[in-house]
Formats: structure tokens, sequence, C-alpha cells
């Protein structure tokens, strides 16, 4: 009976207990959430983002913050010990981490390259190298994959990713969709422009008038609209709507299913 109390007493504090050798983990990225549990290691997560959406476990999972904004007192409650993130919107919060005995790893997860660094990371402090280089292998045959198919397609569409429509936001050098473009085994009109995400001008967009649109943003394209509706790309109907975003702008496990799906589509259309 006193037993019972004593873990009666303990839940109701927030004290979480997870078997030895086992780290408290909170993740503020979904991409990390995804990498966490591909890891093997989801009972290790005793907190999330409240963009965690992916996979459908976590939901199971207490919400400890936003994108880059930890709920402090909570996290500071449940006593983790590791905080992984790829950002704060304020920094300083990084030390009261750090203070009260919490390791803090704040990294960018932006692109397949930092995707990699994060699956070494995460195996070494997890404890999980096997399953970690398991996967840094299948990234290296996925990549050589897309990049052999990518060799064999002579002549190449030209693509422009709409992140945003008002202001226009498309995706430009170095960013994660330039890089799935790339793999897809087409060419990114603003490929060769920085930084990598760019206020373009609907002029501008008209006069490179792309051969397909990849469309990200979450508003309803506008067809009628003056400017979309003199591209040609819009006028024979070559875009693609990406309504699961998260399978293309998030280096994650599943950026690979993303790229082969955008490879097929753009197949579809040539």
């Amino acid at each position: 009976m006193i037993r019972f109390f004593l873990i009666l007493f303990l839940f109701c504090s927030g004290i979480v207990f997870l078997p030895a050798g086992e780290k408290k983990v909170v993740s503020l990225s979904p991409a990390l959430t995804e990498l966490v549990f591909h890891l093997g290691k989801g009972g290790s997560l005793i907190g999330r983002s409240s963009v965690c959406d992916y996979p459908a476990e976590s939901a199971k999972i207490e919400i400890l913050g936003d994108f880059g904004e930890p709920h402090v007192e909570k996290i500071l409650r449940l006593k983790p010990d590791l905080l992984i993130s790829n950002d704060f919107a304020r920094p300083e919060v990084e030390k009261i981490f750090t203070k009260a005995g919490i390791r803090v790893i704040r990294k960018q997860c932006g692109n397949l390259d930092e995707y990699a660094s994060w699956v070494e990371l995460l195996g070494k402090e997890l404890g999980c190298m096997d399953l970690a280089e398991k996967e840094l292998k299948r990234i290296e045959k996925k990549l050589t994959e897309f990049q052999k198919n990518a060799q064999k397609i002579r002549k190449k569409q030209r693509v422009c990713w709409v992140i945003w429509d008002s202001p226009l936001m498309i995706a430009g050098k170095g960013s994660l969709p330039d890089s799935v473009i790339r793999y897809a085994g087409a060419e990114n009109i603003a490929g060769s422009v920085t930084p990598e995400y760019i206020k373009a001008s609907f002029d501008w967009l008209i006069r490179m008038q792309p051969d397909v649109i990849i469309w990200t943003c979450t508003r309803k394209l506008d067809r009628k609209h003056r400017f979309w509706k003199v591209l040609k790309a819009v006028q024979q109907n070559r875009v693609i709507f990406a309504p699961d975003s998260s399978l293309l702008q998030r280096s994650g496990p599943r950026i690979f299913d993303g790229i082969e799906q955008l490879r097929q589509q753009l197949e579809g259309l040539r």
C-alpha cells in the first residue's frame, strides 16, 4: 500500500522514471522528435514542442514548448537530462537550463548534411550507435541513388518552390528545398540566389517562367490572380501541391520518402 501511494505521489509530481541508463529527453524540434523515435528511443522523450506531430505516438508526450520556445518552468520541474532544439527564440534561456544541470544541444537541422550530423550525435548521446550507423548508411545509399537518377535526365525541369505567396517567398540556394529539387532530378530557378529563402518579386518570377511550381504555401493558389494566371506553369496545370509539407520541408527520417514522391510527380509532368 505504501508503495502504491509513493508511485501515485511521484506521478502527480510530474517526476518521470525511465529504465536504468536511459536519458530523459525533451525535443523542441519536429525533425529531431522524429529522429529520436526512428533511432528506437521514443520512450526516452518526456517532452516535445507543440509542432512535433509525428509519429502518432508523439501525441502522448507532454507539450513543453513551441518550436524554439521552451516552457522553462515546466521543463525545470521535470528535470530532463537532455534538451535538444534547432535554436531558441531567446538564446539566453539556455543558461537557465545549464545552471539546473540540464544538458542542452542547440544546433540547426535545416539540410541533409545537418540531419546526418544529428543522427551521429544522438546515436552517441542516447546510446544507440548501431541504429545511428544504419541510418547513416541509408542516407548515403538513398542520396547516391537519387544522384544517379538525376544524372540520367538530359533536360531538367526548371522549378520554383513557393514557400509563401504574399509576400512572395521562394526557396533559394542552400535551402533544404533546393537540395530536394536537385535530388529529385530538377533545377531550382533560384538555385544560384542567396539567402536560403528569398523574398522575390512577381515580375522576376514572370520573367523566369518556371516549368513547374511546387506549392507548399498553406494558402490556396488563386489561379485567377493577375500575376499567377500569366505563368505558363499555372496555365498548363504544372503545379505540384504538397499538403503534407513535413515530408519535404523537414530534415528528418522521412525526407527521402518526400524526395521520391516529388521525383515521381515531376516525372509525371515531364
